[in-house]
């Protein structure tokens, strides 16, 4: 390992720190759990094994939510990035501490303790960064149940760190009960909250649940909302599109979708413009023009050659106008391509989408 650039002048190593630091993404420091030797003793589960336990559930929260939100690392007492070691190494922490609070990347910490209460535990942490006040949480079960409390934990953990990831998180269980109670609850709390910079999350997220309840205009009235909030993020501007394609409206529909593609200073992502694409492509196919429909679907294919859900579309339509053996030949390239399970919680495309597609052949 070449460790030359050690030598350059302490000046030019804080500048190149703190770009480092302003790409870097945020940490979440778990400093110290205090256990009970009671409890370590009997069971194993020291103050190292319930922050390792701790972080995992966290980081398995986050992994699950797989949301469009800034995905944090879960960094453990002891551990440190490079950065810090090599901030340590040239003695300009301080200086790497307010690139980090200019650019709003501090990391958010907690410390904690296990308590005894007879036959039950309490888990109590503490959780600060710059940005925001501090966070106590509480909970408690039962002393044979170390494992559960410490899921529960991570989980109001994440809530104060991240509630949209939560939120997302608990869009995807609620997704499989068709029970959307919880999700509701957060999405409301946050909203309550003077802290705006989730609210445009949380109303498009919103809108998305109150489709998969069939109420299509609550749903285009959560996607406006996000779109107040900000007018260039993409999401509710396809989710909106979608709904009007749904109810018939398809040229209304692209228009939606001709604004996504066309705003150069939304945050759409490639998938995200390809689900537009072929969304698009799907309403001119609606509409009777084919061959204009073929092209979109086609562009969907050069924006993201991941984006599977194009095929369906472009099978679907194949089949209704009698070509069946192109048909097949598409619905196997999707499923080929197609992951497992995907449950989207930004987008409502793929199985968010709920409803069965309808292309016929318009005379």
């Amino acid at each position: 390992m070449d460790l030359g650039f050690l030598t350059v002048p302490l000046t030019m190593a804080a500048m190149a720190f703190g770009f480092a630091v302003v790409t870097d993404t945020q940490t979440v420091n778990i400093e110290k759990v205090n256990v009970p030797a009671s409890i370590s003793g009997a069971s194993g589960f020291t103050q190292n094994v319930v922050i390792a336990h701790l972080a995992d559930e966290m980081r398995a929260i986050e992994h699950e939510a797989h949301s469009g939100a800034q995905a944090r690392s879960i960094q453990l007492q002891g551990e440190k990035s490079w950065l810090i070691v090599l901030a340590d190494y040239l003695k300009v922490t301080p200086l790497i501490r307010v690139a980090q609070e200019s650019a709003g990347l501090t990391p958010f910490s907690f410390s904690g303790e296990i308590v005894m209460h007879g036959p039950e535990l309490e888990f109590v942490l503490r959780g600060f960064d710059d940005n925001s006040k501090p966070e106590y949480i509480s909970t408690r079960g039962p002393a044979d149940q170390l494992s559960s409390l410490i899921k529960e934990t991570a989980y109001e953990a994440m809530r104060a760190i991240d509630p949209y990831i939560v939120a997302a998180y608990q869009f995807k269980r609620d997704f499989r009960t068709r029970d959307f109670t919880p999700t509701l609850g957060i999405i409301r709390r946050e909203l309550a909250n003077t802290d705006t910079r989730n609210h445009k999350w949380m109303y498009n997220l919103w809108g998305i649940v109150l489709y998969q309840q069939a109420d299509r205009a609550g749903a285009i009235e959560k996607f406006k909302s996000a779109l107040a909030v900000d007018p260039n993020f993409s999401s509710p501007l396809l989710n909106w599109g979608v709904v009007l394609a749904r109810q018939g409206n398809n040229q209304e529909a692209i228009e939606k979708f001709q604004l996504l593609i066309a705003n150069r200073r939304g945050d759409a992502s490639p998938a995200t413009k390809a689900a537009a694409q072929a969304e698009w492509g799907f309403s001119l196919a609606l509409l009777g023009r084919y061959e204009q429909a073929f092209a979109k679907f086609k562009e969907a294919t050069k924006t993201d050659p991941g984006f599977s859900d194009v095929f369906s579309s472009w099978a679907e339509v194949l089949s209704a106008l009698g070509r069946t053996e192109e048909a097949t030949k598409m619905t196997a390239r999707s499923l080929k391509m197609a992951p497992a399970e995907v449950v989207y919680t930004e987008n409502l495309i793929g199985s968010v989408q709920n409803l069965p597609a309808t292309a016929s052949v318009v005379n």
